[in-house]
């Protein structure tokens, strides 16, 4: 989404930093992610553990509960990421 709307790629590998980029260009993209509830957010932290220790440690483990959750939610940013770039790509081809 971010090379789309901006015509760049970031190096960063940190979720944190790259949710609040696309966020800023979509505030839509909020939505996906709930902020309201302690376990919403323990949830993003844990997606961002398993986006570096799941590649690194064959000791990495996530129970069926929270994979279940995070895949729902990772299938809901896919759908909303895909409508905000087609609407821009829609945009840049007028």
């Amino acid at each position: 989404m971010l090379l789309v709307h901006t015509f760049y790629t970031p190096h960063s590998h940190n979720l944190g930093v790259l949710r609040a980029q696309a966020e800023r260009i979509d505030p839509q993209l909020a939505e996906v992610w709930p902020r309201d509830a302690k376990r919403d957010r323990a949830m993003f932290e844990k997606l961002k553990e398993a986006y570096v220790k799941a590649r690194y440690s064959r000791h990495y483990s996530i129970d069926e509960d929270e994979l279940s959750w995070l895949g729902d939610r990772v299938a809901e940013l896919g759908r909303v990421v895909e409508m905000i770039c087609a609407r821009r790509i829609e945009a840049l081809s007028r």
